[in-house]
């Protein structure tokens, strides 16, 4: 996680549906408008297909579909979190990013603490002003194997 000198995590909290979540810093890039997305045929389903920035072109994720959520379309006040794994940049549909927030560490908790036995992709919590955090690692939200099948739709493209 990205740490403080004092132990502190520093999150980039988003909004979806109502509900926050969060990224850690050190894999977030930036955050941007909702722009236009060009669709890709045959992809995954949670991949709603490329956009260009400065040059390079990234998977728009509907993170929606990832979390197994009802998707909807892309409204002009989303915005994109630009983050990535160590494979991979993507462009990651949320509906609004609050900003950041620096916790102590021992403010989250491990979800396999919380949720013992269960499978998630879903890394820690944390209660920030008397909501619940879900923190997020992209590592985990995307296997290897998602991670290669993104890379091939950006391989498809051309890329």
């Amino acid at each position: 996680m990205e740490e403080c000198a004092e132990n502190r995590l520093i999150l980039v909290l988003f909004r979806m549906e109502g509900q926050r979540y969060a990224l850690r810093l050190d894999a977030v890039d930036r955050v941007i408008r909702a722009v236009a997305v060009t669709p890709v045929p045959e992809t995954l389903g949670f991949v709603l297909g490329l956009i260009n920035l400065a040059g390079q072109l990234l998977p728009v994720i509907s993170l929606r579909a990832c979390l197994g959520m009802p998707d909807r379309p892309i409204r002009p006040e989303d915005q994109f979190v630009i983050a990535g794994t160590s494979h991979l940049t993507l462009a990651l549909v949320v509906d609004e990013v609050e900003g950041l927030s620096s916790i102590e560490d021992g403010q989250t908790v491990a979800v396999g603490d919380t949720l013992p036995g269960e499978k998630s992709h879903l890394n820690r919590l944390a209660k920030i002003n008397g909501d619940i955090i879900l923190i997020y690692d992209l590592e985990q939200l995307f296997s290897r194997d998602a991670q290669e099948r993104i890379l091939q739709v950006k391989a498809a493209a051309g890329v």
